[in-house]
């Protein structure tokens, strides 16, 4: 089974929805937003492309968005968030063996969740859903927090 290697055109369109500033990476994904006859076959469809974010390919028009990868995903998460002001911090951790991905405390008592997804296909989905939580409950500087 092959596993996925970047979110998906619609995943980073809701990433860019909710504020985040997507920063520059290997891959893109595009499409021809020209409405011409010679572009027929891929207006409007999402391709991943290597490359840089030309604004223009030629005689046609193409819009540029990042495509992440888990490295991106992780390197957006916060390393570290506070819980309602308290001064511990819970951290990001990676579960294999019970199958999640969580931000959690280690205390003198044990270990506490404080919100968890589980990995149900790819780790990266999992990144993409604690990220959109992050950005959600405000973890994470957005655009839209200025």
């Amino acid at each position: 089974m092959k596993s996925k290697q970047c979110l998906d055109a619609h995943q980073m369109q809701h990433l860019q929805e909710l504020g985040l500033e997507l920063k520059e990476t290997m891959l893109y994904w595009a499409r021809c937003v020209d409405n011409n006859p010679r572009a027929a076959t891929h207006y409007g469809k999402w391709v991943l492309i290597k490359g840089n974010n030309a604004p223009t390919v030629g005689f046609m028009h193409w819009e540029f968005i990042p495509a992440y990868t888990l490295q991106d995903v992780l390197d957006a998460l916060p390393k570290d968030i506070s819980k309602d002001g308290c001064t511990w911090y819970a951290s990001l951790y990676i579960d294999f063996e019970n199958n999640r991905i969580a931000y959690g405390n280690t205390d003198r008592y044990g270990f506490e969740i404080y919100h968890e997804i589980m990995i149900e296909k790819d780790l990266i989905d999992a990144a993409y859903s604690m990220l959109c939580w992050a950005i959600e409950n405000k973890f994470v500087e957005t655009n839209k927090n200025e």
